[in-house]
C-alpha cells in the first residue's frame, strides 16, 4: 500500500471517529491536515466529511463543504448530492433538496435510486401518500435500469399501508402494491391484510379477493379472514 493511500484511509478513520464521539472542532481539525496534505481532495473525502457534519446536525458547515467540492469536483458523484439532499428533506427545507435534485443532471450528476428514496421518506413522513407513491415509482424503475433492484423497505410499505387505510383509500393500496410486485414476488401476508382492512374501512366489496389469495399464496389470520368473508360475499 502507497504511502499517500495509507494516509488517506487514517485521515478518513479519524475523521469518522471524532464524528462518532461528537467532536465537531477534532473532525475540523483533521479535514484541514487532511486538505493540507492532499489539495487535490477525492469524492469520497468530501462524501465522508459531509455525512459526518450532517451526523453532527452542521447543516451550515456541510452546505459550505459541499458548495466547496461542488467548485473543484471533475466527477459530479450523486452520493455526495444524496447526502445534503437527505439532510435537506429531514430538516424539512424540501425546496433546497428539489433544487439539487433539478440541477444534478445538469452537472452531470445521474439520479439513482436513493435520490428518489430520501424524497419518499420525506412525503412518507408527512402522510403525502400520492407523491411518495410517485417516489417510488421512480425508484424502483431506476433500480431495474441500473441492472439492479430496488425495492422499499418494510416499515415504509407498513406506514404507507396505514395510511391508506386511515384515509380508506383502496386506490392508493392497491397503486402500492402492484408497484411492489415490480420489485418482488413475494408482497407479504401483512400488507394484504391491511389491503383488506382498507377495503373493509371504504366499505367496498371484493368478490374476487380470496381466490387473488390463493393465487398469491398468502394465508391471513382469523381476525382479517372475517373481513375477507364480508368482502367475498357476492362470490
Amino acid at each position: 500500500m502507497k504511502n499517500t493511500e495509507r494516509d488517506f484511509k487514517a485521515y478518513q478513520f479519524l475523521v469518522t471517529l471524532y464524528g462518532r464521539l461528537g467532536k465537531l472542532n477534532e473532525v475540523y481539525r483533521i479535514w484541514r491536515s487532511l486538505r493540507l496534505a492532499m489539495p487535490k481532495t477525492s469524492n469520497v473525502a468530501y462524501l465522508n466529511m459531509i455525512q459526518v457534519l450532517v451526523n453532527l446536525k452542521d447543516l451550515p458547515g456541510a452546505e459550505t463543504l459541499f458548495k466547496e467540492w461542488q467548485a473543484n469536483c471533475s466527477t459530479y458523484d450523486i452520493r455526495v448530492v444524496n447526502v445534503m439532499i437527505g439532510a435537506y428533506a429531514r430538516e424539512g427545507l424540501i425546496e433546497k433538496a428539489n433544487e439539487l435534485k433539478e440541477k444534478s443532471p445538469r452537472r452531470g450528476g445521474k439520479l439513482n435510486a436513493k435520490t428518489w428514496e430520501l424524497f419518499m421518506d420525506y412525503y412518507v413522513k408527512r402522510g403525502e401518500t400520492a407523491q411518495a407513491l410517485e417516489c417510488m415509482t421512480k425508484a424502483v424503475s431506476i433500480g431495474k435500469g441500473d441492472g439492479g433492484k430496488w425495492i422499499p423497505s418494510e416499515d415504509t410499505v407498513r406506514a404507507l399501508m396505514s395510511q391508506f387505510e386511515e384515509k380508506k383509500d383502496v386506490n392508493g393500496a392497491e397503486s402500492l402494491i402492484e408497484i411492489l410486485k415490480k420489485g418482488t414476488d413475494d408482497v407479504g401476508a401483512e400488507t394484504f391484510a391491511s389491503l383488506i382492512r382498507t377495503y373493509a374501512a371504504a366499505g367496498k366489496s371484493h368478490p374476487a379477493m380470496r381466490q387473488r389469495l390463493k393465487m398469491e399464496k398468502v394465508k391471513v389470520d382469523k381476525a382479517t379472514e372475517k373481513l375477507l368473508d364480508e368482502l367475498c360475499q357476492d362470490e
